[in-house]
């Protein structure tokens, strides 16, 4: 059925040169788990998350920083609540506030990219928390430079933090699987950092000497200063320490107080360790919380001193942290981050899996309760899913499709995960998960259901490792059937038995490729990890199967049966030559959605990066190339493996769209309505210039190309709900608005004149 949908038409040019897709980000869809509403459901997912408090609207309240190492994401949480009564709040419009975030897939410069690590710290006692990041082998730092006039905003300061070590400036080392301690351990109101350096086994002690050198903390000036701070040493091969070890390397020295250095020697690195600098009794004297690579606990060290730098040992290991409650078992290799949560001003603690291998996926952020005080914690388990437990998470790699399985005409949601960890095997689990739509036709909700639709994950299919289901009446019965693409790249046919209007019934299956009109091609086996979808994309009245694939390409076949005899021809694994592969990669993993706008084909493509590929002249054209018109559509990017399903859900002639992503999780999605925003053919789009586009803290717009006809022309600011954001009338050359304050996303620009509307593209970031 032809649909007149707007999808924000026209942001980039005027109607009659073509359209162009826009989409706003919402979260008016309810979802529900065991009856309990998901305050967060589409906020993308969580796995092995890092946590930092970070005062974002400058309104004095500290609010929340999450940076997932899943796909280098960064969420942010808004804190709406009263002292002790936390509300956090999804708040997506700050993260693009900070520095830009994305996967280092090739060896260009990373210095302006988080990923790995990214810790929240104020080091020049500003009371505004800045950033110290991963720099491959070191540490890098952005200042916060925000105010409440201005909003949030970073400065990079350091491309990476310098020590004086063996008589000379050098670079800190910081493995990429370690994360650092980074606070004021001397007390002296300057921040220090601790790492388990170039030995692997002792942690480094790096003073920051700027209270020394200046006489103020706004400076990072490092004296490396012990090479086995706290006088212990983990073992190189498992996660047992050695107290007060003063025989072997580096911790042989016995250079007098205050502080040592030892200059040469070697030893066996350590794999990986996290650090937490942690004074639990309040003495002034900095204890330390250790997490290892290969193993689920965290061990505190007590330390023995009663004045910071007099060299004192660590004199107690407890391996079951925190002892008075229950004790952290994160799978593996858990990071513990010191942070207020319920908003009493006192820091609890949350634990997570600093490894993207082997860990717990789904319940993994450990959050524990200070009921002591903020220098004396006591830290009280309270829940082992924090955030993510209001989330649509299905574990790894969400993939959603709309599918109706009860027949009540309501679309439902399926989400399918590439695996979600199973303790019990310590291997990830591939199943689909089924939420019902509950609501009604004008106000859709979601209910979970099920978490392994149809037992697939019992069912052996490609290994059970992966699952994408595409669904459409293969046999012209009025149900829709359902084809299952697996990870060894074979497609698989269920028939549905159920009837029209009926729950969905697929009891038995069999490998599509038995029914292919070439079987010695094998036209459906389309290599790894395939996603296909169902398209009338000839347009004979049958289903023809697009199938998207690992290295960015789609395969086609033709359906040269009819609309109740499907048989498939395969044609091409190049369909339309598209390609979401980027250059420095050999994989794309496109995940295919095609819609029919006013009789014409549109295809959004997921893809590895994250972003999103929108492809037309597509209608009366499979045979030759598609045009890319746009490989980042809206800017939308909420993690790596971006996996788009599209329907308009509450018909209201607008399309909703939810993206997976790698972390496990869902956005949502809403389009513009054409009756929202009224367009005339004018040409004189390039009388107008936009700049900068995309913008951040202001945008210009300029009239010089306009002639006097155009003169008191009336300028409307719209974003895609449809609602006037700002309104100007031209009275000189230019304009210029300030956008800080504006939500992340697409806008329309709305000129109109004597002669029409010019309507514009303009991107918030």
């Amino acid at each position: 059925m032809v649909k007149r949908l707007f999808l924000a038409l026209l942001i980039a040019m005027p109607v009659y040169a073509g359209a162009q897709f826009g989409f706003q980000r919402i979260d008016t869809i309810a979802v529900y788990e065991s009856a309990v509403l998901q305050k967060y459901a589409w906020a993308g997912g969580l796995d092995y998350a890092q946590f930092s408090n970070i005062d974002m609207d400058f309104d004095g309240t500290e609010d929340l920083f999450v940076f997932d190492r899943t796909n280098n994401k960064v969420l942010t949480f808004i804190q709406n609540g009263t002292t002790g009564s936390p509300d956090w709040v999804y708040a997506p419009q700050y993260e693009s506030k900070f520095p830009e975030y994305q996967n280092i897939y090739n060896d260009y410069e990373d210095e302006q990219f988080l990923f790995n690590w990214v810790l929240l710290i104020d080091y020049n006692c500003d009371g505004k928390k800045d950033i110290f990041a991963a720099r491959s082998g070191g540490i890098k730092v952005f200042k916060n430079t925000g105010n409440v006039t201005d909003g949030l905003s970073f400065v990079q300061t350091s491309l990476r933090l310098k020590s004086f070590q063996y008589t000379m400036q050098q670079y800190i080392y910081v493995s990429n699987a370690d994360l650092p301690g980074i606070k004021d351990v001397d007390g002296d109101g300057d921040v220090d950092l601790l790492t388990f350096g170039g030995t692997g086994q002792a942690l480094e002690y790096h003073r920051n000497m700027s209270m020394e050198t200046y006489g103020h903390c706004d400076s990072l000036i490092f004296e490396m200063k012990n090479i086995c701070w706290g006088r212990f040493q983990e073992s190189s091969t498992t996660n047992s320490v050695t107290l007060w070890d003063t025989l072997s390397y580096p911790c042989d020295d016995q250079i007098p107080n205050p502080e040592s250095w030892h200059p040469f020697g070697e030893a066996d690195r350590h794999s990986g360790s996290t650090v937490l600098p942690l004074d639990m009794n309040n003495n002034g004297v900095m204890d330390v919380v250790i997490g290892d690579i290969a193993y689920s606990n965290l061990v505190l060290l007590s330390n023995s001193g009663t004045l910071p730098n007099t060299n004192s040992g660590m004199n107690a290991a407890d391996p079951a942290f925190p002892s008075n409650s229950v004790a952290v078992d994160a799978t593996v290799f858990p990071g513990a981050y010191h942070v207020d949560i319920n908003n009493d001003s006192k820091r609890d603690l949350v634990v997570t899996p600093s490894s993207k291998v082997g860990s717990e996926n789904r319940t993994s952020t450990w959050y524990y309760l200070n009921s002591g005080t903020d220098l004396s914690p006591v830290f009280n388990f309270q829940q082992d899913d924090f955030l993510q437990g209001e989330m649509i998470d299905v574990g790894s790699h969400a993939l959603p499709v709309f599918f109706d399985h009860n027949g009540d005409g309501l679309k439902d949601l399926l989400v399918s995960s590439l695996g979600h960890f199973d303790a019990g095997s310590g291997n990830q689990v591939c199943s689909i998960y089924y939420y019902e739509n509950t609501g009604t036709l004008a106000n859709p909700a979601y209910t979970l259901i099920t978490t392994d639709y149809l037992g697939l994950s019992t069912l052996g299919i490609g290994y059970s490792l992966y699952f994408y289901p595409a669904f459409g009446d293969l046999d012209n019965d009025g149900d829709e059937d359902l084809v299952l693409g697996e990870y060894s790249g074979y497609c698989y046919y269920f028939e549905n038995t159920g009837g029209a209007g009926n729950t969905a019934i697929f009891s038995t299956y069999v490998i599509l490729n038995d029914y292919m009109s070439n079987p010695l091609v094998t036209p459906t086996n389309a290599g790894i990890y395939i996603a296909p979808t169902l398209v009338d994309l000839d347009r004979d009245n049958d289903l023809d199967l697009v199938v998207g694939r690992r290295n960015g390409q789609l395969n086609y076949y033709e359906n040269i049966g009819n609309a109740s005899a499907y048989s498939f021809l395969y044609l091409t694994n190049a369909l339309g030559g598209v390609n979401v592969c980027e250059w420095w990669s050999i994989e794309g993993y496109a995940v295919p959605q095609f819609l029919d706008i006013d009789g014409a084909y549109k295809l959004v493509i997921g893809s590895k990066t994250g972003y999103l590929h929108l492809y037309d002249n597509i209608e009366g054209n499979i045979s030759s190339n598609f045009n890319l018109a746009d490989s980042s559509l809206d800017q939308i990017q909420i993690g790596t493996y971006s996996a788009p399903a599209i329907a308009d859900l509450n018909n209201d002639s607008r399309f909703e769209m939810v993206v997976g992503n790698e972390r496990g999780g869902a956005a949502l999605y809403k389009s513009a309505n054409i009756n929202n925003i009224g367009f005339g053919e004018v040409a004189a789009e390039n009388q107008v210039r936009i700049y900068p586009n995309p913008a951040n803290n202001a945008v210009t717009i300029d009239f010089s190309g306009l002639t006097n006809e155009y003169a008191n022309s009336t300028v409307q600011i719209i974003d895609l709900s449809g609602r006037v954001i700002s309104e100007s009338t031209v009275s000189g050359s230019q304009i210029k608005l300030e956008t800080a304050g504006w939500e992340k996303g697409t806008y329309i620009v709305s000129i109109k004149t004597t002669n029409g509307i010019i309507s514009k593209k303009l991107v918030i970031l």
